[in-house]
């Protein structure tokens, strides 16, 4: 009798950066309030925020809907920067 063994595989999900326009962040405290907000609900994520710019570059598996969603729910209503080609 032959016995297959399959090693589990991995899908690694799919990361994609995303800018965003966040008017009201204006400090650090906001910079790192919208960090915790976005790291809260995915740990892998990568938040750079620049407040003196009012930007936010993340880059997540989530997708830019659920990043504004979060953003919102946080009290920083932010904008969708749009790809440039």
């Amino acid at each position: 009798m032959v016995s297959l063994s399959l090693a589990p595989t991995s899908i690694k999900p799919e990361f994609t950066m995303y800018q965003f326009t966040v008017q009201n962040m204006t400090c650090q405290g906001c910079a790192a309030a919208i960090t915790r907000a976005i790291t809260g609900v995915e740990k892998q994520a990568i938040v750079k925020a620049f407040p003196a710019i009012r930007k936010l570059e993340v880059t997540s598996t989530l997708s830019a809907e659920q990043l504004l969603s979060i953003l919102d729910d946080a009290g920083y209503p932010a904008q969708l920067v749009p790809e440039h080609s």
